[in-house]
């Protein structure tokens, strides 16, 4: 029996060796933004979730780390855009491009999904370094269709990457997902790597395998969501530009279990909810008087992060004159929030018509009993609306003055022209090698095989006599 259960546990310990370790701790949403690369942090960065490069899988420091990187990503229906913030206080870049001996990000990705062995079709490994001539280095791989990378340095030395990906081959749309890691190499000055730095692998494996990478979500929005979650009301107002209506006559809804009933998202209280497993799920409220609305505000409940799958996933937000007729004034899925609590989340509409009458209504959750804490409208003075959120256009012709900027165009103009061969008049001509052409006139072969024949008739005549003598 002993000898049994030893079996039995040494296979479930093969078993377990064989399993790729891959991280499971991290989570990336993409939000839609599109920013001008220019090595600057424009606004449209606050949409991202940045978050911390964080995980050592190698180097010989044996001191306190003195850096830190930092990743946030954007999307839209061209490009992933990646900002890089690297933190260091001896930054340096002497060594070959794409060492990791130079201060520099590794960004990997798996367009192919491939989720497994490296390098295969629709895999790429980059380096991306802030330093004049060394700035893209595709390592391994498929690269991009197009690219552009620019990158600065603060007052502080503190470096900034912005690099814009044109996949080769994945589709971007909103519910998508891309599997990437990034990794940062923090090299000592003295000709080693002090640290290696990974977002999702943990055990130091990412470029053998990418399994190891992680998946980050690609969120809807159009450039209408604020981006992100707020802890409050006031936040998420401000993130986009519009002021909340905070007064509601309650109407009529859906029942909801126990004491969390339909009325309970126009309270302006987070603590309260509306929870129900009837669908579709309404809430009707009426407004003082006639009004244009021009944004939406939405929290989760009190436990989301503990009970996934309980966000609305096909809702609307909806306007009417009469109470009768609805307008939609915006619509969405569970992309719009995250599994969290008691956080805010917002998005700015073009103006309605004046409406009296607001409807939230939502057909489905993932998990089957669906909870929401507030619902809320905004309806904005032009005016406020006018001071800020000022859209800035570029020219990309700006682009041709920028010193730390790099991308496919520039480097193909910049790449050298070979010279043209030069023709030596003093030169022997060379004896040529190729094979001596044919006449097209048949009078010669037909003479020669003429000849042939009467030589081969002749032998065979007197050859026997000779023979027989």
């Amino acid at each position: 029996m002993k000898r049994l259960s030893a079996a039995i546990l040494a296979v479930l310990l093969l078993l377990l060796t064989a399993i790729p370790v891959f991280s499971i701790g991290e989570k990336m949403n993409v939000y839609y933004g599109t920013p001008w690369i220019d090595g600057e942090i424009d606004p449209v960065w606050k949409k991202a979730d940045r978050q911390k490069i964080g995980w050592r899988t190698g180097g010989e420091g044996t001191r306190q780390p003195n850096s830190l990187a930092y990743v946030s990503v954007l999307w839209d229906e061209e490009a992933l855009y990646f900002l890089f913030e690297l933190i260091d206080n001896d930054f340096t870049f002497d060594a070959e491009p794409g060492s990791e001996l130079n201060d520099c990000v590794y960004l990997y990705i798996d367009e192919a999904e491939i989720f497994g062995p490296t390098w295969t079709p629709g895999q790429m490994r980059s380096a991306l370094t802030p330093a004049l001539g060394k700035s893209v280095y595709a390592m391994n791989g498929d690269g991009p269709r197009d690219y552009e990378m620019a990158f600065s340095f603060d007052i502080d030395g503190h470096a900034v990457i912005e690099y814009k990906y044109v996949p080769s081959m994945a589709e971007l749309k909103a519910g998508g997902q891309v599997l990437v890691d990034f990794q940062y190499n923090d090299a000592n000055p003295e000709g080693f790597l002090d640290y290696r730095f990974n977002w999702s692998d943990e055990i130091g494996e990412c470029d053998t395998d990418s399994a190891s990478w992680t998946y980050v979500t690609l969120k809807s929005g159009g450039g209408l969501s604020s981006g992100e979650g707020y802890e409050t009301l006031e936040a998420a107002a401000a993130a986009i530009n519009r002021t909340p209506i905070t007064s509601y006559m309650f109407r009529e809804g859906t029942p909801g279990n126990h004491n969390e009933g339909a009325e309970n998202i126009w309270d302006g209280n987070v603590g309260t909810k509306f929870c129900t497993s009837t669908f579709p799920m309404k809430s009707i409220v009426r407004l003082k008087s006639a009004t244009v609305i021009d944004g939406v505000i939405m929290a989760t409940a009190n436990d989301n992060s503990a009970y996934h799958g309980r966000n609305p996933d096909e809702w609307k937000v909806q306007g009417s004159k009469n109470g009768s007729d609805w307008v939609d004034i915006l619509t969405g899925d569970e992309s719009f929030f995250e599994d969290v609590d008691f956080t805010y989340f917002a998005a700015a509409v073009e103006d309605t018509e004046p409406y009296r009458f607001i409807r939230f209504r939502n057909a489905s959750c993932a998990s089957g009993c669906c909870q929401i804490s507030e619902v809320v409208v905004c309806s904005t003075d032009p005016e406020i609306k006018n001071i800020v959120m000022e859209e800035i256009v570029h020219d990309e012709s700006e682009k041709d003055a920028l010193t730390n900027y790099e991308s496919m165009a520039r480097a193909a103009k910049n790449a050298p022209v070979p010279e043209p061969a030069k023709t030596d008049v003093t030169a022997v001509p060379q004896t040529s090698n190729a094979s001596p052409v044919r006449s097209a006139n048949p009078v010669p072969g037909i003479v020669v095989a003429a000849v042939c024949i009467i030589f081969a008739v002749a032998g065979a005549l007197i050859l026997p006599k000779k023979l027989n003598e």
